[in-house]
């Protein structure tokens, strides 16, 4: 079977919600051929598993193509293209669990968000990370994947709460095979990848050039761009900024600080600018996401 060409991803972007807005998480049984022939090439907002409970099928990410079988499953990190498609003309039942990655955010200073949770949404152009029999985290990642069906099919008082704690389970599963730059260099490369980020970590508010981080990692500028391409799947100056709008959201829920005090203290000395990236990012101005917050809050009350 030929598998469609990559197109433009504007048209391929779905903007379908999965679950509600304060819990944006959903699970979908799903059967190919008999729900449909295949999903096409497509890109969202939120990450992805595709665990395949008899059969086979094929996951194509990012033009990388996997064959993923019964008991295995595929990890799809936000705004990846990606389509799901028959494999030798085998049935497949498989189940997508679909969530946003802010759903397992903390408030304010989270390490855990800023340290795993972001580089994986960050993550693109690299394939889809294939959780099979021998690979490292394996074996709790998938029995997260049963935790879930379990609490999805009792849907007990609180179950939401065990999803959260199946999700944050599966993704420290994850962490013992994937990390950035995993597949793009030895140790040596990540302890200077390691050291960039803590740097970035600690003076995100302050002006931070290229070369300021070529030379911490001890590379020339042209060397340094497409070595953090290489690593990050995104450019230095988008994850710099996608870091930026990151803790400026963390400040916009916690704080009552001015927007604009917000923007510059997270770097951004040109207001547009950082209200173009945030509305890029988050689908909505810095206003309308304190707003949502503070409704989400009564929400909760």
């Amino acid at each position: 079977m030929r598998i469609p060409e990559y197109e433009s991803v504007r048209g391929f972007h779905e903007t379908k919600e999965h679950g509600e807005r304060e819990f944006p998480f959903n699970i979908y049984p799903c059967c190919i051929p008999q729900d449909f022939p295949q999903v096409r090439v497509h890109w969202h907002q939120e990450m992805e598993i595709v665990a395949v409970k008899k059969g086979e099928l094929l996951v194509t990410v990012d033009k990388q193509t996997s064959r993923i079988r019964q008991g295995e499953a595929a990890v799809i990190f936000p705004g990846q293209l990606h389509g799901i498609f028959q494999s030798k003309s085998v049935r497949a039942e498989y189940e997508n669990i679909i969530f946003r990655l802010e759903m397992l955010l903390g408030r304010g200073e989270d390490l855990c968000g800023m340290r795993f949770l972001l580089p994986m949404e960050m993550d693109k152009g690299r394939g889809a990370v294939h959780m099979e029999a021998g690979v490292k985290g394996y074996e709790d990642f998938m029995e997260g994947v049963g935790r879930l069906d379990e609490l999805c099919r009792s849907k007990r008082y609180g179950y939401e709460l065990g999803v959260k704690g199946a999700l944050f389970s599966m993704m420290s599963a994850l962490l013992e095979t994937w990390h950035p730059g995993e597949r793009r260099g030895g140790r040596d490369t990540r302890e200077r990848m390691r050291g960039l980020l803590d740097f970035i970590e600690e003076h995100y508010g302050e002006k931070i050039t290229v070369r300021q981080a070529a030379e911490r990692c001890y590379y020339s500028q042209s060397h340094f761009m497409k070595y953090f391409r290489q690593y990050m799947g995104v450019s230095f100056v988008e994850y710099l900024n996608s870091y930026r709008i990151f803790r400026a959201a963390g400040l916009l829920k916690t704080t009552d600080q001015p927007v604009t005090r917000i923007a510059q203290s997270c770097g951004f000395d040109n207001l547009s600018y950082f209200n173009r990236l945030f509305r890029r990012m988050y689908q909505m101005t810095p206003v309308q996401y304190r707003k949502k917050g503070e409704e989400d809050e009564g929400v909760s009350l």
